[in-house]
């Protein structure tokens, strides 16, 4: 049986992230949104002062100076800081992913060096650099002889990285200090046996920062193109310290130092954001008249608003289940995993979308936020592999037993 009781501590966390959301990121989200040029939209002040809060150490062990947090109560900061911006929590997101590979892959020494340079001194953000122009995270899943195009070529003690990367998360912001880099080792191999993983310090030479994307949500994230340019990595800096692929993220067998599982963290996302529109609309259909009754009176509009409830609830239980699975077990259930990305993120864009309808023309325009919150909620179903590549997964676990 899945206990929903939170603790005092994940209450008291929980409501240091609400307090910090609605204090220091909500009341310039909007306008920060607005702001043309994506570099110029990244909120540095923000996440300065989320530093001081430990948010971007949340899950690293205490060992390496983190706070040890485990992964539901990660889930709970996830969807408070995306109910008052999923750009920022998107940029943790991403910081996550760098570190989830590096805490449960790297060596020792690469945990002490790469981790403390997160938890030492003021902190930082990192970035995972997986997805290419012509590939992303699960086709290496799906079509298991593909490789990617960015190449790493030893040469002596160094490897020599050359290719690609795009849609970089926290690519090439001020406060981020490094990179997990995903290349091609073995060209006489595919799928994920061909590949290693390196951690690159973002100042090094021939690591180049593109342009920012400029998106349609979710723009307080920065999402560049890194362009590698015969870029050298210390032998001992492959993810795991040895020349064979050493980077499994996948791999049954490893034994993981931390269970927070970044699937399941980006269903705290969808949530916030599901959330956010759920309660705007509802404050919005009790206030609005139509022929002089709130329109919340009206069946077909308090219809919408209760199916919203229900979504978000189940949506909910479904991701504390996930996320109570990575807590007392040594490795994630992918199933339930896969299943929180796919609920919770199709359970934004409805939300989102009701939202909208909900508040008619007026939701249509740029000054409501439910319009932020329906662009902000389509690309949930498309990151960390898109909803469809994901089904067809765990179809594939269902035929097989998995």
């Amino acid at each position: 049986m899945v206990d929903f009781a939170l603790t005092e501590e994940q209450l008291a966390i929980q409501k240091l992230a609400r307090e910090f959301a609605e204090k220091e990121i909500k009341p310039v989200a909007m306008e920060r949104d607005r702001i043309v040029d994506p570099k110029e939209a990244f909120p540095v002040d923000i996440f300065k002062k989320s530093f001081e809060l430990g948010f971007h150490k949340a899950f690293i062990p205490t060992d390496y100076g983190g706070l040890g947090l485990d992964c539901l109560t990660c889930l709970l900061i996830w969807e408070e800081l995306a109910a008052a911006d999923a750009g920022v929590c998107v940029s943790f997101q991403g910081h996550a992913l760098a570190l989830e590979q590096t805490i449960n892959s790297g060596t020792e020494e690469q945990r002490e060096t790469f981790l403390g340079a997160v938890t030492e001194g003021e902190g930082c953000l990192t970035a995972l650099s997986f997805t290419e122009p012509n590939v992303g995270p699960c086709w290496l899943l799906v079509f298991p002889d593909y490789a990617m195009e960015t190449k790493a070529v030893l040469q002596g003690d160094e490897y020599v990285l050359n290719g690609t990367k795009n849609f970089v998360t926290n690519g090439g912001t001020p406060l981020t200090k490094w990179y997990v880099i995903h290349a091609r080792t073995d060209m006489s191999k595919g799928g994920l046996a061909a590949h290693n993983s390196f951690l690159v310090w973002a100042d090094s030479p021939g690591l180049n920062v593109g342009k920012a994307e400029d998106k349609m949500g979710q723009r307080l994230s920065q999402n560049v193109i890194l362009y590698l340019d015969d870029l050298r990595v210390p032998k001992g800096q492959v993810l795991g310290g040895v020349t064979e692929r050493s980077a499994d993220l996948f791999a049954a067998e490893r034994e993981r130092l931390t269970t927070v599982d970044c699937w399941v963290l980006v269903g705290g996302l969808s949530l916030g954001i599901a959330r956010a529109a759920y309660e705007a609309a509802l404050d919005y259909a009790k206030q609005r008249l139509i022929a002089g009754r709130p329109s919340i009176q009206y069946q077909l509009v308090g219809a919408k608003l209760a199916e919203m409830h229900i979504n978000i609830e189940a949506a909910r239980a479904l991701a504390w289940k996930a996320a109570r699975h990575s807590d007392t077990h040594p490795r994630s259930d992918w199933k339930l995993a896969f299943g929180t990305k796919i609920l919770t993120s199709d359970v934004a864009v409805k939300v989102s979308s009701e939202a909208v309808q909900i508040y008619g023309g007026y939701g249509y325009a740029k000054e409501n936020l439910v319009e932020k919150l329906y662009r902000d909620a389509k690309v949930t179903q498309i990151y960390e592999c898109p909803n469809e590549l994901l089904k067809v997964t765990i179809a594939s676990m269902l035929e097989f037993g998995a």
